[in-house]
């Protein structure tokens, strides 16, 4: 168990001027089972009006509106969490968590994802099991910052040997999936300086057990969750709509300190 700070900063600059922009955030992270929020803190510029509420996996969302002409959008985000005070999540039932054994257009398995799949003897998500899965996945993978984009698939990263944390979940949910074991993509920071970090839930006899196939660790008190889905789109950090002819450059910079000493830095 661990007492972690967190300062998680979201900046978007516009090479022209935007106005009437609409947007959905998803970076708040919620207390559960596995983590405990202590103290937490939001700016949002620039904005109108501002609402808080829920999506359908239960994630925490922030939404609102400029309407307004500007160049640039960001949001802080900073507080506490006390992290590892268990080792999963109770799932809500297996006929809601049914819709995370079924692939998605980024976590379907090609031929050869099938056939890795098939040669990892393997039935359900017992821990030992899903262990193994993701040793096996990490073993496949070389971890190769831009070697991929947002838009790679599971097959597409799993035919080319590299990628990010992103593309870790994806290959491991799509060996999941192929087997039928319900598996969700988790969003989330990790302790260190970064981006934010992808990670895998396996549900397993009613629990949720999360497992980093980037750095090849179950997780415990190193991670702080900050959403669930299907696969990353379902975990989409930002969204949203704007008038205006105009690129956009997107900044993530989070950092994750322990509050007695540093912990070990691992991958992002």
């Amino acid at each position: 168990m661990k007492l972690l700070s967190f300062h998680y900063h979201l900046k978007i600059k516009m090479d022209a001027p935007v106005s009437g922009h609409h947007f959905t955030l998803r970076c708040i992270p919620v207390s559960d089972s596995m983590q405990r929020i202590l103290h937490l803190q939001y700016y949002v510029s620039p904005k109108d009006d501002l609402s808080s509420g829920r999506d359908q996996w239960g994630n925490a969302l922030l939404c609102g509106c400029c309407h307004g002409q500007h160049t640039a959008f960001e949001t802080d985000l900073c507080g506490e969490a006390v992290t590892g005070l268990s080792a999963g999540t109770p799932a809500l039932s297996f006929e809601k968590e049914r819709i995370f054994s079924f692939a998605t257009p980024l976590t379907g398995a090609d031929d050869a994802l099938k056939e890795f799949s098939a040669g990892l003897r393997i039935r359900t998500g017992a821990p030992e099991e899903a262990s193994a899965i993701m040793h096996a996945v990490h073993d496949a993978l070389t971890y190769e910052p831009g070697a991929t984009t947002v838009s790679t698939t599971a097959a597409e990263c799993f035919g080319m040997g590299r990628g990010v944390c992103q593309d870790y979940a994806h290959v491991m949910l799509a060996v999941l999936r192929d087997k039928g074991i319900p598996a969700r993509y988790v969003a989330g920071m990790l302790l260190g300086e970064g981006k934010s970090h992808a990670w895998v839930e396996v549900l397993h006899e009613g629990i949720w057990t999360p497992y980093d196939p980037t750095n090849c660790i179950v997780v415990s008190d190193q991670h702080i969750k900050l959403s669930h889905g299907r696969d990353a789109q379902d975990c989409t950090i930002n969204r949203g709509i704007f008038k205006g002819n105009a690129s956009q450059n997107t900044d993530i910079s989070v950092i994750v300190t322990e509050s007695e000493k540093d912990g070990k830095r691992l991958l992002w």
